[in-house]
């Protein structure tokens, strides 16, 4: 006997159309899911990155305030390890009796850079004073790079050992790097830090200008990085008598160095770059 089902019985299972339509929406939902977790992902670099540079301003600012110095310290600075070999008068030899004391190497060489040698002189580009003045002396003897912070011995600031000021920023050793590593033909090995985009891009250590190196007539204070400090239109340095601590963002690329807080960092290089003095990315314009 045949039965005959009735209208409301339930079907055995959805049509093609319908199990396609379920399948478009699913598709729809997991490339929105995902759409939202890449832009989450793209943020994290930048937020470590504005964190660091915070913290590293901060930084800067109790090192001034440890040694006692109204001006921002130079974004080029050469070491020499036997002071005794600066000229008279040499602002380089100026600026480190200023912090250290004027008896800063009455003891014998300073050894700048950790070694246990007394060599140098050691010419520090801008990324590397950063962190010569945020960490102190360097080290990797205990073959992971570390920063040691400045012995209170006014004779020898480098002298291992013994009561110490800073570190005054807490680096991570995995992006602690000597120049070098970034560029062979640096003049110098001394550490770089490297910034937040690095899982993005690549290795770039901040940059660093400071308003008394730029009023001292240096130039190329971090040529490894071809890197500018920013300026206004009319030429003037970004933080007059301050500092820049500028990241070269997603795209590893510094700016040319011309920033309107209005408008943005006009050329496309720049227009991700983080620094000091802007809250955002330098191409969302004001902050």
């Amino acid at each position: 006997m045949i039965s005959i089902r009735s209208r409301g019985a339930r079907r055995a299972g959805f049509t093609l159309i319908e199990l396609l339509v379920v399948i478009a929406i699913i598709a729809v939902l997991v490339s929105l899911s995902a759409a939202g977790v890449m832009r989450i992902l793209w943020k994290i670099p930048e937020i470590q990155t504005r964190t660091d540079i915070a913290q590293m301003d901060a930084a800067l600012a109790d090192f001034m305030a440890a040694y006692e110095l109204s001006d921002p310290p130079p974004s080029k600075l050469i070491l020499a390890e036997n002071i005794a070999s600066y000229p008279q008068g040499d602002p380089n030899l100026l600026f480190l009796q200023k912090v250290f004391g004027k008896n800063i190497g009455a003891q014998g060489p300073v050894d700048w850079n950790g070694d246990g040698v007394a060599n140098g002189p050691w010419t520090l580009e801008g990324e590397q004073c950063l962190i010569f003045y945020l960490g102190g002396i360097q080290s990797t003897a205990s073959g992971t790079p570390a920063c040691l912070g400045f012995s209170t011995n006014k004779m020898n600031p480098a002298m291992a050992g013994g009561s110490r000021k800073g570190p005054f920023f807490e680096f991570k050793s995995s992006r602690l790097v000597p120049l070098t590593a970034i560029n062979p033909n640096a003049a110098s090995a001394f550490f770089v830090y490297i910034d937040g985009w690095n899982i993005q891009t690549g290795p770039k250590p901040y940059a660093f200008f400071s308003s008394r190196g730029i009023n001292n007539g240096y130039s190329g204070d971090c040529p490894s990085l071809s890197a500018s400090p920013y300026r206004d239109a009319g030429g003037n340095f970004t933080f007059s008598n301050k500092y820049q601590i500028i990241s070269a963002g997603a795209n590893a690329t510094f700016g040319a160095g011309v920033w309107n807080p209005a408008a943005g960092a006009p050329d496309a290089a720049g227009r991700d770059d983080q620094a000091n003095f802007s809250s955002k990315i330098l191409g969302a314009g004001q902050q």
